[in-house]
């Protein structure tokens, strides 16, 4: 149960809230850059990397955990 829990706070959760960010920015630039908008995949690149970082980094510790 434990592990589920870290999980679902360590990742789950952080990617969620990553992706919710990218996509409110995403929306924003669409609204008052649209003619530059294919930019926005910039901070997709980040969230992303940062993302896959961060996750990689919580699974290896909770694979040493279990």
């Amino acid at each position: 149960m434990k592990k589920r829990l870290d999980i679902i706070f360590n990742i789950v959760i952080p990617t969620m809230v990553g992706y919710a960010t990218f996509f409110l920015i995403f929306y924003f630039y669409q609204r008052l850059f649209f003619e530059y908008r294919w930019l926005a995949i910039i901070p997709f690149i980040i969230v992303t990397g940062y993302v896959i970082k961060d996750n990689m980094r919580e699974w290896k510790m909770i694979k040493q955990q279990g």
